[in-house]
């Protein structure tokens, strides 16, 4: 008779895991849910051999990349919201996504997110543990899920949300690729030029004897000093992108930099939308699946992406908590647009607060998706304008001295 191993949880929320016969996995289901058990997994118990188990392994990494990506969350989070619905258990769930994940690193974590629900942590616990891969967003709205006995409902609310920002991010991506591409393009020039054109001309004007006009010299000083230490500049410039990056990923400065950003001129404005539209995306998420208001900002304050932003919104929410109304809250720090403020008012008296923020997400994608490509449109011209200004001078430099020597001979 088969051999069967299952984790189950009674009504007082015990799990129990056992092993028992059956003539079969549906008379087994059967014999739990008479006992009044809530069924978690059930697995017959094989004799695989370790040397299969290995292939299988080895088979299951093989042409997967290392990293986690958007896409490997999405894919994830529709997909088991779908088997969860069609009434697979949670754990078989969980095994069938591992193995079907481009990510090794995906696989991995949740493997260890099974062995966690198997000793008997709850969904929302087990991806707690990886914070770097799922945000308080994540683990807020699985919790409401479970409390609600509605996960697969909450967790296709979440995929239609990660959907939207990837689409989103996407059309940023792609408003920013020819202004890139030219960049690198003019950097990749300039570096020719002084490397490899510049070189030559120094060669031929060094045969005549003639005063260089200054901003001729000037050039040339700069095409020896690359000439020399041409791979000590390119590995300073390297070490001082590098310095940078690390230097403001420290959290203690990270704070700093991030308060600056938004008193850029011009960043400034794209990363506050950036950030408020964020926020509302996530408010209307968290409300729309059920979330009270208060841990609904707790949630937010997280996932908003910008520490001034976080610390208000931990202000606003502590008030919230001692009876204070979210919009009037809003409208006392200064830092949140009126719109915010005022829409969130219309949904307090309404009761329509999910739609409002829905509403004002909507309102800020499209604004910000409108400034970026409008910036990035005028951005183009002023990097041609720029680029032909450089060219234009340097030709000009090596222009003047040959007027100087074809007026030698006459």
């Amino acid at each position: 008779m088969p051999k069967y191993k299952y984790v189950a949880k009674s009504k007082q929320g015990k799990t129990l895991k056992e092993t028992e016969d059956a003539p079969s996995k549906a008379e087994l289901i059967a014999r739990l849910r008479a006992r009044g058990l809530l069924i978690v997994s059930i697995k017959e118990v094989s004799q695989t051999s370790s040397a299969a188990s290995l292939f299988s392994l080895f088979s299951s990494k093989r042409g997967k990349r290392s990293s986690i990506k958007q896409k490997d969350l999405a894919f994830f989070t529709r997909n088991l919201s779908t088997t969860l619905a069609s009434g697979v258990t949670l754990l078989r769930s969980l095994e069938i996504l591992a193995i079907q994940s481009s990510s090794a690193k995906m696989e991995k974590i949740l493997g260890e997110c099974s062995a966690s629900i198997k000793e008997g942590l709850s969904l929302s616990e087990a991806v707690a543990k990886y914070p770097n891969v799922f945000s308080p967003l994540w683990v807020g709205l699985i919790e409401v899920g479970e409390a609600s006995g509605n996960l697969p409902f909450v967790l296709e609310k979440l995929s239609d949300y990660i959907d939207l920002r990837l689409e989103f991010e996407r059309e940023m991506k792609s408003a920013l690729i020819y202004p890139t591409i030219l960049l690198c393009v003019a950097f990749v020039a300039v570096i020719v030029f002084f490397k490899l054109i510049l070189p030559k001309f120094t060669t031929l004007f060094d045969q005549f004897d003639i005063q260089l006009p200054a901003v001729t010299q000037f050039l040339f000083n700069i095409t020896k000093a690359f000439e020399v230490n041409f791979v000590a500049i390119m590995l300073g410039l390297a070490a001082i992108i590098t310095g940078a990056f690390l230097f403001v990923k420290r959290p203690e400065t990270r704070k700093i930099w991030e308060g600056i950003k938004m008193r850029l001129p011009i960043i400034g404005e794209l990363v506050f939308l950036s950030c408020i539209e964020r926020m509302t995306s996530t408010m209307y998420i968290l409300l729309d699946s059920g979330l009270p208001l208060v841990y609904t900002l707790e949630v937010t304050s997280k996932s908003v992406g910008n520490y001034v932003l976080e610390k208000s919104l931990r202000f606003v929410t502590q008030r919230v908590r001692d009876g204070a109304s979210l919009s009037g809250e809003l409208k006392r720090l200064e830092i949140f647009p009126l719109l915010v403020s005022e829409m969130a008012k219309i949904g307090e008296e309404t009761g329509t607060m999910p739609q409002v923020f829905k509403r004002i997400s909507g309102h800020y994608q499209r604004e910000l998706t409108t400034i970026t490509k409008r910036l990035v449109s005028s951005f183009e011209p002023i990097m041609i304008v720029g680029i032909g200004l450089v060219i234009g001078g340097i030709v000009i430099a090596l222009f003047l001295p040959l007027f100087r020597i074809s007026t030698m001979g006459t």
